[in-house]
């Protein structure tokens, strides 16, 4: 908080709009991390009576809510760009706006460091954004840090708007993509390949005693993977056979894809499914595996 108001303080009294900027997006930071403090808190709360899927699409939610404020910033910081350029807006005090920058850099640069690792740990789709979002605080800094010391060296002070407006067309991408990510999420998209690949190979290593999988349905929200699935068996099979094959690839599910929900549900074979198989003849019927 406190380097978002002494940026803000200082690009007022110096007129760098690529100062003001970064502190304008500072602020903004402080409102998403705000905002994903409380949606991871409430993602863990456990299901209840109206969530019987538990909270965890809160945080995807959150990260949307925060992609539309990354997505106002830019829009904002490219309309100043455009009024700076057009009124030939001069900055002074370069230095101690070049000073304030190589801080706000350092400063940053620690807290995406702290994030990425977080989010990788808790594969929270919320931290994630959050990192993205300063990690863009990085790359703009470092832009508005070019600027400053180009404007210091040559005089030409319309750099520092033109610089700004190429950190807003960037910041505004940012947003639209991170947006596109979790609105996937909330459309309950299925489950990344890499996963999907992992569910296969358990699958059909199973092959001998599945005579087919079908209703298989997987989607994701916040750092929960739900996978449920309905496995065709074989007649012959006994009821304990039939559990120990279901709660096999459900453990092995579970090792293989992290934070995974797995329901799967037994059904025994019908004759008109494989009409030549020999298999459960000794029980009255025919079958076959495809």
């Amino acid at each position: 908080m406190f380097l978002a108001v002494f940026k803000a303080f200082v690009g007022l009294w110096s007129g760098s709009l690529a100062v003001l900027s970064s502190a304008f997006d500072s602020m903004l930071d402080i409102l998403s991390s705000t905002i994903n403090f409380f949606a991871i808190k409430v993602s863990m709360s456990p299901p209840d009576e109206n969530h019987p899927y538990g909270h965890s699409k809160f945080e995807p939610l959150a990260a949307q809510i925060q992609s539309f404020i990354i997505l106002f910033s830019g829009v904002f910081i490219l309309y100043k760009a455009y009024i700076n350029i057009t009124d030939k807006t001069e900055i002074k005090a370069v230095g101690i706006n070049i000073a304030v920058m190589i801080i706000s850099i350092i400063i940053t640069l620690f807290l995406v460091v702290f994030l990425k690792k977080a989010a990788i740990r808790l594969n929270s789709t919320v931290l994630h954004a959050d990192s993205l979002h300063y990690k863009t605080d990085i790359l703009s800094g470092v832009g508005v840090l070019s600027a400053l010391i180009i404007i210091k060296i040559t005089g030409l002070h319309i750099i520092d708007a033109i610089v700004s407006a190429v950190i807003a067309v960037y910041i505004i991408f940012s947003a639209l993509r991170l947006n596109l990510q979790v609105t996937r999420e909330l459309l309950d998209q299925t489950l990344p390949e890499e996963d999907m690949h992992i569910l296969r190979e358990i699958l059909e290593s199973h092959s001998d005693e599945i005579v087919e999988v079908h209703n298989l349905r997987t989607r994701s929200a916040g750092n929960l993977r739900f996978i449920d699935m309905h496995l065709v068996l074989y007649n012959k099979m006994t009821l304990k056979e039939g559990n120990d094959i279901r709660a096999d690839i459900e453990q092995r599910i579970k090792r293989g894809i992290e934070n995974a929900d797995v329901n799967i549900y037994i059904e025994p074979c019908k004759p008109e499914m494989c009409p030549d198989c020999t298999i459960c003849e000794d029980q009255g019927h025919d079958n076959k595996k495809p």
